[in-house]
């Protein structure tokens, strides 16, 4: 987030003179925040976000519809209401952390001050980055999703499902993808480079991602939904935000028609198998009992490398964890 730039609040005025509307007003805050012109995905991702916050705060007795009554005691109320929820078993610790650090992010940019701030684990607990539950994405699946938005003519939709699958993407590599650059590449050296649309702008030499049978037809597939002059599956007089709103929710609808729970479980399987590919033994999720420490050390880092992330222990969010009993030799050094 960007330094307030001498920026100021009118604390008279309705949603502190930023609009008349809590929505709009948060809204303003945040481009402000940021830049008008950048970091669009995090903006669009806290917005969306807050705009659950005030649907809970419109809710309260008596209902808040001013962004200047909002104080610490309703923050601390809605972390107590998420963490109730998150007891159910209806919400991730992780998307609850995640709506916490919204409601910091968006009342600083309102206020321009920290009075509003929570720790989001101690709030509703800490998450977890391993994986404990196959994520249940086969081909088989993914070919009956790809099925289903086309039928419903999300060609885009079916591109989006694709990618993911078969190059292990994110949401947004897979809609800012160059996807010609990249059929360029895997032509000349069998392979492509993730680079747009980088989590953070992350972006590493080391993400090289083999092209085989299911990254071309994926590739092919792709290319084939977009216009004579794009480059991406962004129509290039659309914004990544239209295309986020048009495609985003059907496909999710889709994927969980077929039992796939979320993009997410697309790439998880995707490093499955790569890990698996790469030390030659099963992942943690499918395999209990002695394993070749060297394999899965190896495993894990090209998944860490293949999934954008500067860590090989992140891998664990998606292949899961091996416990220490397992580790060879384990029995015999106690």
């Amino acid at each position: 987030m960007k330094k307030s730039r001498q920026l100021k609040r009118n604390r008279k005025q309705r949603n502190f003179g930023l609009g008349h509307q809590p929505a709009y007003a948060a809204k303003v805050a945040l481009a402000q925040a940021y830049g008008g012109d950048s970091h669009f995905y995090t903006r669009y991702t806290h917005h969306a976000r807050f705009k659950l916050v005030l649907v809970w705060l419109s809710k309260l007795d008596p209902p808040i519809r001013d962004l200047r009554d909002i104080t610490s005691a309703h923050a601390v109320a809605y972390a107590e209401h998420l963490a109730a929820v998150v007891a159910t078993g209806s919400m991730e610790v992780a998307y609850a952390q995640n709506l916490i650090s919204t409601v910091n992010t968006v009342m600083r940019a309102i206020r321009l001050d920290k009075e509003i701030r929570l720790s989001p684990s101690d709030a509703v607990g800490k998450r977890t980055y391993i994986r404990t539950v196959l994520p249940m994405a086969s081909w088989d699946k993914v070919i009956e999703a790809v099925r289903l938005a086309e039928k419903a003519e999300y060609y885009r939709g079916a591109a989006l499902i694709l990618l993911w699958r078969a190059f292990g993407m994110r949401l947004r590599e897979a809609a800012l993808a160059d996807l010609h650059r990249m059929r360029s590449e895997a032509e000349m050296y069998r392979g492509v480079w993730i680079s747009e649309g980088t989590k953070g702008g992350f972006v590493s030499e080391d993400r090289w991602i083999p092209v085989e049978s299911v990254q071309w037809q994926a590739l092919d597939y792709a290319i084939h939904t977009i216009s004579d002059t794009g480059t991406c599956l962004i129509d290039t007089n659309s914004s990544l935000k239209e295309f986020l709103a048009r495609h985003a929710p059907p496909i999710r609808k889709v994927l969980k028609q077929v039992g796939i729970k979320s993009p997410k479980e697309l790439r998880a399987e995707n490093f499955i198998e790569l890990y698996e590919r790469e030390s030659g033994q099963p992942a943690p999720l499918k395999q209990s009992g002695p394993f070749d420490r060297g394999a899965d050390l190896r495993g894990r880092e090209v998944v860490g490398k293949s999934g954008g992330h500067k860590r090989p222990t992140v891998s664990s969010a998606y292949i899961g964890k091996r416990h220490r009993s397992d580790r060879p030799g384990e029995e015999a050094e106690r």
